[in-house]
């Protein structure tokens, strides 16, 4: 269990609050939804999908923060500038939690800026993300809007060793300011197996020791790539899952305040390992409080004793 020195912030993400020391709040799980290769996903151009299973993967993640009292957001993607506003739109009338919208496409970025600004959705949407490649029209986009939660990402071709991934994550927080921004997550960028994957654990740890700042991860990007289970008796579901799982929980445990763990169909596997470490994090940041003589109010997740 990590106890940093350095005061730890933690912001208000349209309900959800993320941040603050290892154990003090619940780890925040992040379901990805209208992802190509995503058995809802019918047409990803026009935003196209099947909306009854789509709901049931929603109510299945609304079950799963009941049952162990980890919060939930939905990371939303959009291809087109049409595709993003349906996606967003029905997301309005079916889930009343945070959003985090992202998409490889500026335009579509730029509609989702639009559309919450028009919708009144701008107080629990989450901008993913800041970073070195954002284009001018773009910055001025989210200046002007009244958007004020992103994610920076820490990430550059550059940037191979922790002193350059921390002085890019220094240069995206104060863009992130002259952008209007007033809460951010701090993603390190998790790199695919064999392309940097574990750098982003040692940067995570540095941006609470230095920075004291709110921190998330994707770490279902690491095995994505990976060709251990390509080979021929690793590739299956089980396989794949148990790759997903282990690196949930190893970003987790390294102090990670929120964790991106890609489709919705695997929410319930995800909310119940992250469920289990939770109650070894309550238990281990105790004890570390009780001997250091911290008083600090911890989260209890239920035990099912």
């Amino acid at each position: 269990m990590f106890v940093f020195k350095k005061e730890q912030q933690s912001y208000d993400f349209g309900g959800v609050t993320i941040g603050g020391h290892p154990g003090e709040n619940p780890t925040v799980l992040i379901g990805g939804l209208f992802f190509k290769g995503q058995p809802i996903v019918e047409d990803t151009r026009e935003g196209l999908f099947d909306k009854t299973l789509a709901l049931e993967w929603v109510n299945t993640a609304t079950s799963m923060v009941e049952k162990t009292g980890l919060p939930f957001m939905i990371q939303a993607y959009g291809r087109t500038p049409i595709a993003m506003e349906n996606h967003l739109l029905w997301l309005s009338e079916h889930f009343d939690g945070p959003i985090m919208f992202e998409s490889t496409n500026s335009k579509a970025r730029q509609r989702a800026i639009e559309f919450c600004d028009e919708s009144g959705l701008n107080n629990r949407v989450i901008y993913n993300s800041i970073n070195l490649s954002m284009k001018e029209e773009e910055k001025e986009e989210l200046k002007n809007s009244s958007l004020n939660m992103a994610v920076v990402l820490g990430w550059s071709p550059r940037a191979t060793s922790l002193p350059e991934r921390m002085e890019t994550i220094t240069e995206m927080v104060k863009l992130s300011k002259e952008l209007g921004i007033e809460k951010i997550l701090v993603d390190p960028a998790t790199m695919p197996v064999g392309a940097g994957y574990g750098l982003e654990h040692r940067t995570i740890l540095a941006v609470k020791s230095e920075l004291g700042l709110p921190t998330c991860l994707g770490p279902h990007n690491a095995p994505s790539a990976w060709r251990f289970i390509k080979e021929p008796g690793f590739d299956d579901e089980s396989t794949h899952m148990a790759t997903i799982i282990a690196s949930t929980v190893a970003s987790q445990v390294l102090a990670t305040d929120s964790i991106m763990y890609g489709s919705m169909i695997r929410t319930k596997e995800v909310f119940a390992a992250v469920a289990l470490i939770s109650n070894a994090m309550a238990t281990a940041a105790a004890e570390a409080n009780n001997v250091l003589g911290i008083d600090r109010t911890l989260f209890d997740p239920p035990t099912y004793e």
